[in-house]
């Protein structure tokens, strides 16, 4: 009997032993997650994220700095950068077809339709309302191209807006008066006449987007529902200019101006005029001194701008914390390239680069009025059949209305 008590107070020592210890090492793995006062200081894990860029060599690390100090300083998020220098986007649709879609992605405006279309993208508009997105920031035209059948599905983190270079010193030696932001089309002509001598043009327009030419008179080649407005008469008096420009000889033929390349064409003083994006990089590079005015306009002003966006995927398995780093992302993408989408990001073009500081006022005005193009889900098909069918026989000079008539059968033929 002195046996079993024995034991059994043994037992209960043992346990009340146990449990002390229990409650020991519970309250310390509990204080190393508490500050002084007692508070939980635990830190959940962070969201991994990864984002797709077509940036490579010196752009690349210079982006995965940006990324790395994003994620140093947030405690929700921690991106991945996954870079595709080539072949980017047949590897990207790799990717989504095998279930393999990155949280973000860098898209060129022209495929935000077609990828939208394909079910890949997600809305933002609903995520983005509790992150610290401030959307009237935007210049319209930019966070425009981000839009698919009424949804935000994308922020642009670069503007490019074009613009009218121009080689001062050639303009003071033809005595001919600088383009001032007032030009129409037919002064562009005039003034490139004068400017136009044997082994020397006026101007290139080559690198110009046909659309361009439409909007300048209030047409389009697609409205904003998608519907063919390439022959309305505002369209087509933008293609009777482009048409007359591309025939009036102050700029070098198509074949030529690609073989040499139109922007070493303006750099090496071969062309008087060049229209561009604002972030090239002619103030550097050229030998002369180089202006800059708003391009010339028909009866309305506008002009175009390359826009580069980044997306969000569907697959994305926290949309709340994804939509807080994109946008967190997108502003710090602001503050390193040039030309930012956004105005309170605007003035850091003298920062990143001083050379543009004279013509900031002519930036401005044009990311002002600057716009993309309506896009459509099988825009790469369409942007053959207008370089095929309108491009090419406008400059050679064939009848616009005919040449009209058979760009849109093929259109409704690509659509069907």
């Amino acid at each position: 009997m002195k046996f079993w008590k024995s034991t059994l107070s043994l037992i209960m020592v043992l346990s009340l032993s146990a449990m002390l210890m229990s409650a020991c090492g519970s309250n310390s793995n509990e204080s190393k997650n508490k500050d002084a006062s007692g508070t939980n200081t635990a830190v959940a894990e962070k969201v991994k994220l990864k984002v797709t860029t077509w940036a490579g060599a010196d752009e690349l690390k210079e982006f995965e700095d940006l990324v790395n100090k994003l994620n140093a300083d947030s405690d929700e998020y921690s991106i991945e950068v996954q870079s595709i220098p080539s072949d980017y986007y047949q590897k990207l649709q790799t990717m989504i077809a095998g279930n393999q879609a990155p949280d973000f992605m860098w898209l060129s405006q022209e495929y935000v339709p077609q990828y939208e279309s394909m079910g890949v993208l997600a809305s933002l508009d609903e995520p983005l309302a509790k992150a610290d997105f401030n959307q009237d920031d935007y210049f319209p035209g930019a966070l425009d191209v981000g839009k698919y059948d009424n949804q935000l599905v994308a922020l642009p983190w670069i503007s490019q807006p074009y613009v009218l270079y121009y080689n001062q010193d050639m303009f003071d030696k033809a005595g001919v008066n600088a383009p001032d932001g007032t030009w129409t089309w037919d002064d562009f002509i005039e003034a490139g006449k004068k400017l136009t001598t044997d082994g020397q043009w006026g101007a290139l327009i080559n690198n110009m987007p046909l659309p361009m030419f439409l909007w300048s008179y209030g047409g389009d080649v697609f409205d904003k529902d998608g519907n063919i407005t390439l022959d309305s008469p505002e369209s087509m008096k933008g293609l009777e200019m482009y048409q007359k420009i591309a025939q009036s000889g102050v700029v070098p033929a198509r074949s030529q101006a690609d073989s040499m390349g139109g922007a070493d064409m303006f750099k090496t003083g071969k062309v008087a005029m060049f229209i561009g994006g604002a972030g090239d990089d002619f103030e550097k590079t050229s030998n002369f001194k180089v202006g800059m005015s708003l391009p010339p306009k028909g009866s309305e002003e506008v002009t175009f701008s390359w826009i580069g966006v980044t997306a969000m995927s569907k697959k994305t398995k926290n949309p709340e914390v994804a939509a807080k780093a994109l946008n967190d992302m997108t502003k710090a993408i602001h503050q390193w390239k040039v030309v930012s989408p956004t105005k309170t990001g605007f003035d850091e073009i003298t920062k990143i680069r001083p050379e543009k500081e004279y013509a900031v006022d002519t930036i401005r005005k044009a990311s002002e009025v600057a716009r993309g193009f309506n896009n459509q889900p099988k825009q790469a098909e369409l942007d053959a059949a207008i370089w095929d069918k309108l491009v090419q026989p406008l400059e050679k000079g064939e009848d616009i209305q005919k040449t009209v008539d058979t760009t849109i059968a093929k259109f409704n033929e690509i659509l069907k």
